[in-house]
């Protein structure tokens, strides 16, 4: 996400005349399609919490937690080129070798990073086969933008609320993720993909979890990756919310447990506005219907879920009674982040600013600071995370690796890089750019460096 995003998404001046007629019938049309199914549960829903961001080690040793940040295309070609890296990056186990990839425990996503982490989650290996083709050389954008102005489907737009959003999610669903839900996505046991979006009533993020369904009184299993790829990357206004609506057909339990969390968030604002936004799925006639968008205007670096695990548990303790501690002797957070810090046209000149201009300073200033907070919060707390469950005789190691424009060295290059525009449409060029120099920053990482030195030294 980036508040260019919505300058991507805008057509030329020779099709504004169609553009306006698609927003008048969607003006008139019936909302977004509503496509969640609803439970019905003769055991009351009490585990939820555990289940809202669920860490799931897959082997012993190393606990590694990826995030993906937003940002397009670019974003997603940057998180392809990190996973291509983790894959050819090796390591002795016994008398075998062994790819750090597999080493990867879960991926948290926003918006363009959604795209690759569903992916990977879905289709394992193919990912290095295929993808490019299917989506980060694909000309996403122009393909959407087509089936806005086609004729043909402006009835369905006006009669069934079929609007910008549907056709997105009909394109992913048919072309890129092969109609698979997220009964597809837990039957791989690869590692556990977290597709975060912005519940735009309450402005806290919405994940796309088993612990997020159970409060709706949802099926989780039928719900379909695409939709959740698609709310994950609904820039506000360019596409309509994803709708899910909150069902009353179960019973929602607060284990005994949490009421420690809720003491905590007495004295702590941000427990208390997690707590506050879970609090509110459980007002099944307030909040009948969830309006989802873009995961990066919460969290734009797809980390926060990370913080927000433990802190919803009351604290590493309880996260760790979800893990084999006696197993792992390292913490790694690696964080593939594509924002951009683009150069300001009103920097070169002393004329006043244009409205969009402004605009765009202010969001992307908002988003920065953000952003930062939400580095630090992690970094510190993985640190804090990996001293607590240290004991005198096994010291457990924290790594917090960060991948971004900003570590390039070359200043022509940084500063291409943070000029690419955030779309679903860039050059071929671009694309083999931005994957050859994900996996140049990785690998040159010293954070990274040290990650590897330390795994081969214990062989």
């Amino acid at each position: 996400m980036s508040s260019r995003n919505l300058d991507s998404y805008l057509p030329s001046l020779c099709t504004i005349l169609s553009l306006l007629v698609v927003l008048t019938l969607n003006g008139c049309a019936i909302y977004s399609r509503v496509d969640n199914e609803q439970t019905l549960s003769s055991e009351p829903m009490e585990h939820w919490v555990e289940k809202l961001d669920m860490p799931v080690p897959r082997r012993g040793g190393l606990l590694m937690m990826l995030g993906f940040s937003g940002g397009g295309t670019r974003a997603a070609a940057f998180s392809y080129g990190v996973l291509e890296e983790l894959r050819d990056t090796q390591f002795q186990r016994g008398s075998s070798n062994q790819r750090l990839l597999d080493e990867v425990d879960s991926i948290s996503s926003v918006s363009g990073g959604s795209f690759t982490a569903a992916y990977y989650g879905l289709f394992g290996d193919r990912i290095f086969e295929d993808y490019e083709q299917v989506f980060l050389k694909n000309n996403v954008q122009k393909i959407l933008l087509n089936g806005v102005f086609n004729p043909l489907n402006w009835w369905s737009m006006l009669t069934t609320g079929f609007d910008r959003t549907e056709l997105a999610v009909d394109y992913y669903d048919n072309y890129i993720f092969k109609g698979k839900t997220f009964a597809d996505l837990k039957a791989r046991h690869g590692p556990y993909i977290q597709i975060n979006a912005t519940d735009l009533s309450m402005g806290n993020r919405f994940s796309f979890t088993q612990g997020y369904f159970d409060l709706l009184c949802s099926d989780y299993d039928s719900f379909s990756i695409a939709r959740a790829v698609a709310a994950s990357s609904a820039v506000p206004v360019a596409f309509a919310p994803v709708v899910l609506e909150n069902y009353d057909t179960c019973e929602i339990r607060y284990p005994d447990w949490f009421t420690a969390t809720r003491q905590k968030a007495d004295s702590d604002l941000r427990l208390a506005e997690m707590v506050k936004a879970v609090d509110s799925y459980t007002n099944k006639a307030k909040r009948k219907y969830i309006h989802l968008v873009d995961g990066g205007i919460t969290d734009n670096l797809g980390i926060r879920a990370l913080y927000d695990r433990v802190a919803l548990l009351g604290g590493t303790e309880r996260a760790a009674g979800q893990l084999d501690r006696s197993s792992i002797d390292k913490l790694v957070v690696l964080l593939v982040d594509a924002q951009t810090r683009p150069s300001q046209p009103m920097e070169q000149s002393e004329d006043e600013p244009s409205v969009a201009e402004v605009i765009n300073a202010v969001t992307d200033a908002q988003l920065q600071r953000y952003n930062t907070e939400s580095l630090i919060l992690v970094k510190n707390s993985l640190r804090k995370w990996a001293a607590e469950l240290s004991t005198p005789g096994r010291e457990i190691k924290s790594y917090f690796i960060h991948v971004y424009f900003d570590a390039i060295v070359d200043h022509e290059k940084r500063q291409l890089f943070n000029n690419i525009a955030t779309s679903f449409a860039l050059p071929a060029s671009e694309v083999d750019s931005l994957v050859d120099t994900a996996r140049s920053l990785l690998r040159n990482n010293p954070e990274f460096k040290r990650l590897l030195s330390d795994i081969r030294a214990k062989q």
